[in-house]
């Protein structure tokens, strides 16, 4: 690697072989290494590695499934392959994060591939680095939910209509189309049809931008819609054959739930995604304004890219700001560009093309100073409880029992935020001294650093507040032949970390999901059963004639059903 940052400053390209090489070694060094330190965290990851769970548990790898019920809202792309990292690896945390890791380093091939086609391999470098530089970005290689696939299908769809700028990809404009429709095609069957949404409205805003050097891409749109139609039909019509239309009406009814209302209590003001993206993606974000212009010097085939790159960020920012259900990861999509653009302004800089302003290094101390403050806080406020439960925010009864319990801290923790600040103030020198591309290194650097001491010293001492009381009582039951269930909270977790059979979900027995709940508290049930809330909800729980309470701790009340079965006995099961 430090020969490819030497490539980097000096302009003098290294073999291709070698310069992928060290990509994919220091992107393994980055997203791999603890991935399996802390439990999954619902809703979104614990639900996505159920349906592989569960798949794996059915043997039904066609259709994807919760709680063993039909799962309309995502296609099975993500699934298939959480499903083959635990073929390999078991079912745990690391196998369900493992996809997004290897997604990541593949991320990064594609990043320098296309960065050095358009501009130089130093630029492939450079884009490299500032995404795994910035915060966001890099944190969602290490997670286990479904954007990072279906971002990098939607970005691949785009690059390959554009058809690229001064070399094509083909010169045959359906055969770009073609494959931009494969890669769209597969980000419709890895989350939806936005995926192909996002596509075609890049290509005709960008074509208007562009109309006066690019015919309107006709051939393309037409030769992208097939192919994406064909690879959409790989899966949708054999479920379709087996199930009728069910599966893409009730996903078309989600999708517009999701553009019309406050979904899960998902409702958050316009500006939210411009907020988390001007501060989740630091210090890329501080860049990204200087890119969006124009100089005279720009060659034609970078222009291109760059309003092409401009377009699809802010058709993604604008789209998930009018929707209704605004969650952090919706704009992740907007990552992709933003660090090309963010990478353009540096470039420029590195080149003497353009000069440091001093708002810029305003910009990056008013922003990392309150996020090094922020992830100092936080595990210090841990540590000392006493001072975090006099907040007039801890009067809520689940934050004050989950805040009591014992996590052990080693104290060092707090002081991991200082690398932010370190790494600021020398890149703030090294710019000053007019050791350009040293700066830019030390900044971003300075940036995976945080992350990857912060995610496994920190993150595993948070999770036991937030819901490690309610999974180590799910762990608990773990093979055992009984019923546990969540009461006023929605949660995967326990099916997840229950290792729930088939055989005691309420689709075995073919009853109606609704009904299941009321059977289980006041059925003639077969087996023992277990119920888990939030003990600001469990007033009621705790007057239920049928419910004892077992433990509390952690912020959680657990509850045992107490009246005998007059039901059948149990019969016995092998699984």
């Amino acid at each position: 690697m430090l020969s490819s940052l030497n490539t980097f400053r000096t302009s003098k390209n290294m073999s291709p072989v070698k310069a992928r090489i060290a990509i994919v070694v220091v992107s393994a060094l980055l997203f791999l290494p603890f991935l399996g330190s802390v439990r999954l965290f619902d809703w979104d990851e614990v639900n996505f590695a159920e349906c592989a769970r569960e798949m794996i548990e059915t043997g039904d790898y066609l259709h994807v499934q919760v709680d063993f019920r039909p799962f309309y809202e995502k296609p099975p792309v993500f699934i298939w392959l959480q499903v083959l990292s635990m073929k390999a690896f078991g079912v745990n945390e690391f196998a369900a994060r493992l996809p997004n890791a290897v997604i990541g380093i593949v991320t990064m091939l594609v990043l320098f591939s296309i960065g050095t086609r358009v501009h130089s391999q130093r630029f492939g470098f450079l884009w490299c680095i500032v995404y795994a530089g910035s915060l966001l970005p890099h944190f969602y290689f290490r997670s286990g939910i479904i954007d990072p696939l279906f971002n990098l299908f939607i970005f691949l769809g785009v690059w390959s209509v554009m058809g690229v700028v001064e070399r094509r990809l083909f010169r045959n404009e359906w055969g770009s189309g073609l494959l931009a429709g494969i890669w769209a095609g597969l980000a419709v069957m890895t989350k939806g049809p936005v995926g192909f949404g996002i596509v075609m409205l890049t290509t005709g805003i960008a074509w208007l931008v562009l109309r006066k050097q690019m015919p309107l891409p006709w051939r393309k749109v037409i030769a992208a819609t097939v192919s994406a139609v064909l690879i959409g039909s790989v899966w949708f019509v054999v479920d379709y054959i087996q199930n009728g239309p069910t599966f893409i009406m009730e996903n078309l009814a989600y999708q517009v739930r999701l553009l019309t209302t406050g979904d899960a209590g998902h409702e958050q003001p316009w500006y939210y995604h411009s907020v988390v993206l001007l501060i989740g993606c630091y210090p890329a974000s501080i860049f990204f304004f200087s890119g969006l212009r124009s100089q005279p010097d720009e060659e034609n085939s970078h222009r291109v890219m760059r309003v092409w790159m401009t377009v699809l960020f802010f058709v993604v920012l604008v789209l998930f700001s009018l929707v209704k259900t605004k969650i952090v990861h919706y704009s992740s999509m907007t990552y992709l560009p933003m660090t090309y653009i963010a990478g353009v302004a540096i470039e420029r800089w590195i080149t003497n093309r353009a000069t440091w302003r001093w708002f810029r290094t305003s910009a990056l101390f008013s922003i990392a100073i309150p996020l090094s403050a922020l992830a100092f806080l936080v595990p210090w406020a841990f540590m000392h409880r006493e001072w975090l439960l006099r907040l007039p925010t801890f009067r809520d009864q689940y934050l004050r029992a989950a805040i009591l319990r014992d996590v052990s801290w080693s104290g060092v923790e707090p002081y991991i935020s200082v690398v932010l600040i370190v790494g600021l103030v020398a890149a703030w020198y090294l710019q000053r001294r007019t050791l350009r591309f040293q700066s830019i290194v030390v900044l971003f650097g300075s940036v995976m650093v945080f992350i990857s001491l912060y995610l496994p010293f920190v993150l595993p001492r948070i999770e036991p507040y937030t819901q490690g009381a309610a999974v180590d009582f799910y762990e608990s039951l773990h093979g055992k032949d009984v019923y546990v269930k969540p009461l006023t909270m929605k949660s995967y977790a326990h099916l997840f970390y229950s290792g729930k059979p088939q055989y005691l979900s309420s689709a075995a027995r073919n009853m109606p999901a609704d009904a299941w709940e009321p059977w289980l508290l006041d059925g003639e049930i077969d087996r023992p059963a277990y119920f888990v809330a939030k003990i600001s909800d469990a007033a009621p729980w705790r007057a239920h004639s049928h419910l004892r309470v077992i433990r509390e701790e952690g912020g959680f009340v657990f509850f045992e059903r107490v009246r005998a079965s007059t039901g059948p006995p149990a019969q016995p099961h092998t699984h």
